[in-house]
């Protein structure tokens, strides 16, 4: 977990990112999102929002191992995330190089 964190700490110095529910889905609306994090702790109605999204879109979906206040903590951010987007498809390769399965 501390190397994932490590390279989410790396994205988000990037700027190539969004956080929140509405600003995941308006960036896999336009085509921006290269891959999508969920915090496993994000209510079950909004993550099926976005999963539909993210497969209508074909953009990976990763489920972060931890409470959205870690999510928002690994984000560099003081307050909870639900789900962030990454747009720069690099960055997204990165971080999914570090998880089975996305």
């Amino acid at each position: 977990m501390d190397i994932f964190n490590a390279r989410l700490a790396e994205v988000t110095n990037s700027g190539e990112y969004f956080v929140g529910f509405n600003e995941t889905l308006k960036a896999m609306r336009k085509g921006m999102a290269k891959l999508v994090i969920i915090a496993d702790d994000t209510n079950v109605g909004m993550k099926a929002d976005i999963e539909k999204q993210a497969k209508s879109k074909m953009v990976q979906v990763l489920v972060f191992a931890g409470s959205m206040q870690e999510l928002g903590y690994a984000c560099g951010k003081s307050f909870t995330v639900s789900c962030m987007t990454i747009t720069d498809p690099m960055a997204a390769g990165i971080i999914c190089s570090l998880v089975d399965g996305c």
